[in-house]
């Protein structure tokens, strides 16, 4: 993705109970900018890429996350 694009990662309920709260592995390349459950316990979450790098976003335990997303930043698309 590009810097300044978004990316929205729906989850479905957790038989567990709620999904734990998104961090990101580095703030300054991805920012979580919205995070909201609906009534059926959907939960949607919005991540801006700010800079080039690689982040992750991650639910859960650092040492032993529930979900993982892995984003590359990149000035221009590969080819």
């Amino acid at each position: 993705m590009r810097p300044g694009a978004t990316v929205t990662v729906v989850l479905e309920p957790r038989p567990e109970g709620s999904w734990p709260q998104p961090r990101t592995s580095n703030p300054m390349l991805a920012t979580v900018t919205s995070t909201a459950t609906d009534s059926k316990g959907v939960t949607r979450v919005t991540v801006r890429a700010a800079r080039t790098g690689a982040v992750t976003v991650t639910w859960g335990a650092q040492d032993a996350p529930v979900f993982t997303l892995r984003l590359s930043v990149a000035a221009y698309p590969a080819q």
